[in-house]
């Protein structure tokens, strides 16, 4: 189980990617003051933290209620997962554009979602607590797991103009490559396993 849970850590830290919301937080953020940076950053975990909640309750069955294969489910997240790791290696996400948020509240859109609650993390979660493979009681220790993660998401957001001139766009960057090389690992891993269950494959 603490293999599990490791893995699951890694998992949700790379692909909520606190070094890489640090410059758009900043972005998004650059004319509110400090107090109102702090409030976006609490209200924004706590909106990802209940979508994440909720597809860890529901994901699952709803897929299940629309015939959708858990190993087919699963390779597809691992793909998922594929792409966001070599945008990440290859730096390509860090360039795109935030969306025009001149109407909207910052800390639900885009910053609770899709930033910090996006596909990926849905997925990760998703394939984390899969009922056919962890008791209640480990999918619990999941979810305890994903709250660590995003506390910690949440005071890299709080310090986030400390943090920022601390690393710089170089360390950033070398950091947000590094965690997107474990990504493609633990995406491969998934690919795999979906293949592997959906063909009955046995390995030797």
């Amino acid at each position: 189980m603490l293999t599990h849970l490791v893995e699951a850590f890694i998992a949700f830290f790379v692909v909520v990617d606190p070094f890489g919301t640090i410059p758009l937080f900043l972005l998004l953020t650059a004319d509110y003051t400090a107090a109102q940076q702090r409030r976006i950053a609490i209200k924004s975990t706590v909106v990802a933290a209940g979508i994440l909640v909720f597809f860890i309750v529901l994901g699952q069955f709803i897929f299940d209620h629309i015939g959708v294969n858990l190993y087919a489910f699963k390779a597809a997240g691992g793909c998922i997962l594929l792409i966001l790791s070599l945008q990440m290696v290859m730096g390509s996400h860090a360039h795109q554009d935030p969306p025009n948020t001149q109407h909207t509240d910052i800390s639900i859109f885009p910053i609770a979602l899709p930033y910090i609650a996006g596909p990926a993390t849905i997925m990760a979660v998703i394939l984390q607590t899969d009922n056919n493979l962890y008791s209640v009681y480990e999918q619990a220790m999941v979810t305890l797991v994903l709250f660590v993660v995003l506390g910690i998401n949440c005071l890299f957001l709080l310090f986030a103009p400390a943090i920022n001139r601390v690393l710089g766009k170089s360390g950033n960057d070398v950091l947000t490559r590094v965690l997107g090389l474990i990504l493609a690992a633990i995406a491969m891993q998934s690919i795999f396993s979906g293949v592997v269950g959906f063909f009955h494959i046995k390995l030797s």
